[in-house]
């Protein structure tokens, strides 16, 4: 039995999916259900739906049997309810399927040497809360994403996501607010700061590709069940300058996040991030943006002795309906007790694509990973949709 992650649930869940009733709302500003969204807005109910479907194959790798082809979706619909107080109900709901190799607990661990076709796809609640927006601070309580660095969406191409994703934070239950500033000239500036536990409730599930719920004894920093963990970040954007328009395209956050140790593990897991990101507009309809973030992961997952750096670089693109994306992060790993764990790792990805008008994209790219000494290219093909409502 998990008692507090139950208090918070026996208020929020029946509450919460009181948005899935609705038909039509609002429109509301998204941030792909991490602590940093703010609903706060016109009252109603909102609706973002973004779904994403790759077509790849493996057409090199280590080993003959790694060499597949795979169709999978990354898809989730943000659905809530905003009241004229300020007051917010929210919930993510994710279709996922991982590529093969990507292990962030999602699909991407099916069997090698098979063509794979929507397999081993998860549908999980991710996010479940309550929040309270002014235009100064806020509230949130219940299950979010806590906010470090930049959401995985922000980052360039058509696999750009994937490679963030592999450390986002996701998933946990507590207690999170914000203060808000805006300096005018100097930017619109907010702090946020979040202390949470791994959701072992029974959310923590998933269906299609059943998923037991996480619980205590499995492991694993953070899964505490207690208030231990915490993150705390400072972002900012909207400078302006009359002298100097560069300023004005700049965004950046910092963060840092401590994941309490659980069962077995040996450390506390610290996590320091610095992200950056630079758009300008050349013309009306071409404008280029650029986009950085170091995180420094220290004791990985627990361990005492592996630390892990993940340095990522982008650039993007876009003309009229055309766009460009590019990614490149190098990883690197330091652990002096197994050299194993010490190898470090490069991953590239670009790829161009068009949008039309309607919210649907196409695009095609190419992916290099070298991970653990063991190279794979791919290419694929996407179709995604994107509406609000």
């Amino acid at each position: 039995m998990q008692p507090l992650s139950f208090k918070i649930y026996s208020l929020v869940t029946a509450l919460s999916f009181l948005p899935a009733l609705a038909v039509a709302g609002d429109g509301h500003d998204h941030d792909h259900g991490n602590a940093s969204y703010s609903p706060h807005g016109a009252a109603g109910f909102y609706g973002h739906l973004d779904t994403k479907i790759h077509s790849d194959v493996v057409y090199k790798a280590e080993e003959k049997d790694e060499e597949i082809s795979e169709t999978y979706s990354h898809t989730h619909l943000d659905l809530g309810y905003v009241f004229s107080t300020g007051l917010s109900l929210n919930s993510v709901i994710e279709l996922e399927g991982e590529p093969a190799g990507h292990d962030h607990g999602g699909g991407g661990n099916a069997a090698e040497g098979n063509s794979r076709f929507f397999d081993d796809h998860t549908l999980k609640i991710r996010d479940l809360n309550i929040r309270y927006e002014t235009d100064h601070f806020g509230l949130l309580a219940g299950k979010f994403s806590p906010v470090v660095g930049f959401d995985y969406h922000q980052f360039p191409g058509i696999y750009g996501y994937q490679i963030i994703h592999e450390y986002a934070l996701r998933e946990k239950i507590g207690l999170g607010a914000n203060l808000k500033l805006d300096a005018g000239d100097f930017g619109r500036h907010k702090l946020e700061a979040s202390s949470f536990f791994a959701d072992t409730s029974f959310l923590s599930g998933a269906l299609l590709n059943r998923q037991d719920p996480v619980e205590k004894q499995d492991g694993g920093v953070s899964n505490t069940e207690d208030l231990s963990s915490f993150a705390v970040s400072l972002g900012g954007q909207d400078f302006y300058s009359l002298n100097n328009n560069i300023v004005q395209g700049l965004s950046y956050r910092i963060g840092f996040a401590h994941q309490a140790a659980g069962k077995n593990n040996e450390e506390d897991e610290n996590r320091y991030s610095v992200s950056l990101n630079y758009k300008h507009r050349f013309t009306k309809d071409f404008e280029g943006r650029m986009i950085g973030e170091i995180m420094h992961i220290q004791h990985l997952n627990g361990e005492a002795a592996h630390d892990r750096t993940w340095h990522t670089a982008g650039l993007e693109i876009t003309y009229k309906n055309w766009n460009v994306g590019s990614t490149w992060s190098h990883i690197r790993n330091d652990n002096p007790v197994e050299i194993d764990e010490a190898i470090d790792g490069d991953i590239v990805q670009a790829s161009i694509g068009y949008e039309f008008d309607s919210g649907v994209f196409l695009g095609v790219g190419y992916k290099y990973q070298d991970e653990e000494n063991e190279e794979n290219h791919r290419v694929g093909a996407l179709v995604s949709y994107s509406h609000h409502f």
